[in-house]
């Protein structure tokens, strides 16, 4: 039996939508708690072991929706190696840094420099007034003496940076 070039060619577009519409399967690269929803100050719905596999569901900024035998929550998207499982002898490592530095890295493949950058533009539209946040902040907030004894400690010392002129007085 002939098959026709065009044929074959619908052929594999349909296998290969069908594989990319498959859940993708992962491994935990460490411990990790599974949260009700994609945010660290979720309800806590367990937690999935390092070298656990998973199969993502879905993803939302820097974290993936994943199952795991019989439990599913959400997980920090940098604690999931996507695609062939982990390998605790650093193998897989040295050769993701080869693909890095070549341009060759595997699509799919998530390495440390996944380029989340907090909020997206749904995420600026679904935004509100929240005091609740404002206070969760301030308990981020120290002391200007805090502040330089801890930099102290790690050998910083204060730099003067001009100011940029600014652009409505005629500066460039």
């Amino acid at each position: 039996m002939k098959i026709s070039y065009a044929t074959g060619l619908i052929v594999v577009g349909v296998l290969y939508g069908t594989l990319a519409l498959a859940a993708q399967s992962g491994t935990m690269i460490k411990p990790e708690i599974l949260y009700a929803s994609p945010a660290g100050n979720s309800a806590r719905l367990g937690s999935v072991s390092r070298g656990a596999p998973v199969t993502v569901i879905k993803r939302q900024g820097g974290w993936l929706q994943v199952a795991s035998g019989h439990s599913r929550g959400w997980v920090r998207l940098l604690s999931v190696r996507t695609g062939a499982a982990y390998r605790s002898n650093g193998a897989a490592d040295i050769v993701g840094m080869a693909q890095m530095a070549t341009g060759k890295r595997q699509p799919g493949q998530i390495v440390a420099t996944a380029g989340v950058r907090g909020l997206n533009e749904e995420d600026l539209k679904e935004a509100h007034y929240s005091a609740d946040g404002i206070a969760q902040l301030e308990r981020y907030t120290i002391s200007g003496s805090t502040a330089r004894s801890f930099a102290a400690q790690g050998g910083l010392r204060a730099t003067s940076v001009a100011y940029l002129p600014n652009p409505a007085q005629g500066g460039r």
